[in-house]
Parts: C-alpha cells; structure tokens; sequence
C-alpha cells in the first residue's frame, strides 16, 4: 500500500511549522520538509513500512538527494546523542534546546525531534533573532533566570562568526553549556577566539543520510586546544576508504526517494554508505575520533550548505544558451570567505568582437539571473577576462555600476 506524502513548506524554523511536524510523527504520517525553494518538486504517493520523514540531503556526492528516515531512524539518533550528553553529566530533561537551523534541514529538524525524545524544552530562533544579537542577549537571559536548566545548540560557522563579531554576541554565547558546530570547516582564527572567550564549543560531524550526529567533541576537550570533529558515537562504525572517504556503517541510514517515488539504499551490499567527505580517524585514550578535511566531490561549503557546482554549472549554460549571451566559456574559482567560509566567483571568457555594450549588458543579465539563487547559492562575484574589454574606462564603469 502506498503512503501518502503531506507536505510541509518551511521558511526557516517556524512555531507553526514545528507543531504540525511534530502532530503528523505522532499521528504516524509520512511527510516531506522542504524549503520555498524546493516547494515545486512533488512526490508522488510512496510505498514505505512506516511513518518517517523526506528531507533534502547533500551528504551523497555530485548531486543533491531526497532522504527517508523511519520514526526508528529519528529515535536512535537521539537516543545516542543523549547518551553522549549523558556522559557528561547532562540529564536530558533538565535541557533547554535552542534551534536557531532550518526544519528543512536534518540539523535543523533533529533539534525539535531531540527535545520530544528526552522531554526536554525546545525554543525556536528566527534568522533574523540571531542577527540582533543584543536582544537575543536579553531574552535568553530571562528564559536562563527562570531555571537552572543547561542550555544547549547548534550553529553553522557563519552564524558563530557573526556573533563573535561583538560583546553582545559572545556574551550569548558564553550562556551555553554546549553549542555544536557543524557543517563546515570553521577557521583556526574563529577556534582559538571561541578558546580565549571559553565558550563551550563542540566541534561535530554529522550527515543527512546518517540522520545527523556521527561523532560530538567534548567542550572540555575543545577548551584544551583538542581541534577535531569529536569522538565517534558508540551506534556508528566508521571507516576511512581507499579514496580517504568517509564510510558510515549503521542502523540509522536512510534511504533515497528519487523524484519518480522510486526508493533506493544509500547503503552498498554490505552495508556501509560512502559519503562525499574527505577524512583521517584516530584513536585517544581507547576512544576513536574523526578529522574531517572537506568535500571530495566538486562543491564548496557555503555558510553550512553545500553548493554542487556542477549544477550551478548547468544553469548557467541552459540560460546563456536561452537568452543567446556572447560568452565562449566560464570557469569557477573557489575562494575563501570570513563570513561564509567558501564562495565562488566567475571567470567569464566572451566571444570575439564583443563590444562593450554587448559586453555590459550579458553581465547584467548574469547578475539578475544569479539574484534567483538562494543566498548561499550566488556567486561572489563575475569577472571578465581583461583581453575582451576595450577600455579601461568600461573597467571602471562596470566598478561603479556595480
């Protein structure tokens, strides 16, 4: 018998969102979470064996996929992750989580399905709460005076770099007795402030596929200049491959929903799933622990997202090709970024005799079509090869435009 599908659009991490997402598991339906930006791509009526969730995924490599977790998937990643915390001394129902991730996002969603699983406090964070930093300050210290509850949650770079922009911000931050950090590769610089300003970092590895967490570093661990992605969760067998790839061997893998409701294993034969991340595990007084380098696959880690290049690369050329643009060929170039921690730009080669207007007026065009991206998704900036302008007043023109 096939599932239907509920689906539910979710902006950021909404109240209302939150409720029904919790209302559907426990009336045991299968929904699908997704952003605005994915709102058009509709499943089809499923054949699947128990209630769950549908969720984008950009773990696997090349291209991003549809993943499915069981409700017995959701339940064993949080049991794990409570008994992490558990080892720390933290009794999971005197918590307060604070999410301040995406629902459409595994990291975003385990926050909420965590705080049913322990019954602890859960406390939504809107994007733009996070960005006024001095009124975040203040009504967490209110909902912090009205118990004595640990305090705990969950970041990507960008979000930590902003908030240590100012007093306000790692003020807030020192609140916590636990903040995970994932997602990307956060810069020494950013780590060695969290050290100075002894904030309770915890470093961590985790994927869509895998249901989130896979390995946590203890606070106290960071606090001592240990600088890694934490020990590895005693429910996940990790192995490092020929290829310095990631595998993850465990009860929580999911499986992928192609778009023509086709369901597939992430997993091979044998039960091991090969993710798309490059790293080196190593063994600590009797515990293992994991290093990871990056992405092996061509993508960058934009402010926690994955951007697959190649297809970036696809809608580029489908609208050079529509709009009849005089480009000849493109190239990324991936840069670093304080605040996003990857972008790109473009380097733009046109096609001969192209003049200037021409010239300005594909730029625009480009910049107009990239403004369709989501945030993380558009690229620094377009640069054209100096050899195809004219002048070097159009150079300056095209500056002061822009």
């Amino acid at each position: 018998m096939n599932n239907k599908i509920i689906e539910i659009i979710v902006e950021h991490n909404d109240e209302l969102s939150s409720d029904l997402i919790i209302q559907y598991l426990q009336e045991k339906k299968l929904i699908q979470i997704k952003n605005n930006y994915f709102s058009s791509n509709r499943l089809s009526p499923i054949n699947l064996g128990s209630p769950g969730i549908i969720i984008n995924s950009s773990g696997s490599k090349n291209i991003p996929k549809q993943c499915y977790h069981s409700l017995a998937n959701l339940n064993q990643s949080a049991k794990y992750c409570g008994k992490w915390l558990q080892e720390q001394n933290f009794d999971l129902s005197n918590i307060i989580i604070f999410n301040t991730l995406p629902l459409s996002h595994i990291s975003g969603f385990m926050p909420l399905w965590r705080s049913k699983i322990w019954e602890c406090e859960y406390f939504n964070i809107s994007p733009k709460m996070i960005k006024e930093s001095k009124y975040l300050l203040e009504k967490t210290l209110i909902l912090k005076g009205k118990s004595s509850k640990k305090l705990i949650t969950s970041l990507v770079p960008t979000q930590l770099y902003r908030l240590l922009l100012n007093k306000d911000g790692i003020n807030w931050l020192n609140l916590f007795d636990l903040i995970w950090v994932g997602g990307a590769r956060v810069s020494k610089n950013i780590l060695k402030k969290c050290i100075q300003e002894k904030i309770n970092l915890s470093p961590c590895y985790g994927a869509t596929e895998t249901a989130a967490m896979i390995s946590s570093l203890k606070p106290r661990e960071f606090l001592n200049g240990n600088l890694n992605d934490g020990e590895i969760l005693k429910d996940i067998n990790l192995r490092i491959n020929a290829k310095n790839l990631i595998e993850i061997k465990t009860e929580r893998i999911g499986q992928e929903v192609s778009q023509s409701s086709k369901i597939k294993d992430f997993k091979n034969i044998d039960g091991w799933w090969e993710s798309g991340d490059i790293g080196k595990k190593f063994t600590k007084n009797n515990k293992e622990y994991l290093i990871v380098y990056g992405r092996a696959d061509n993508t960058i880690n934009s402010g926690g997202e994955i951007v697959f290049l190649d297809l970036i690369e696809r809608r580029i050329i489908n609208f050079i090709s529509n709009e009849e643009l005089p480009i000849k060929n493109f190239k990324f170039e991936k840069i670093f970024d304080t605040t996003w921690g990857q972008k790109y730009r473009i380097l733009l080669k046109f096609k001969e005799n192209t003049d200037n207007q021409n010239l300005f007026k594909s730029l625009k065009k480009l910049e107009d079509f990239s403004e369709t991206f989501q945030k993380f998704e558009k690229p620094f900036e377009w640069i054209v090869n100096e050899k195809d302008i004219v002048s070097d007043n159009y150079t300056k023109d095209w500056k002061n435009k822009k």
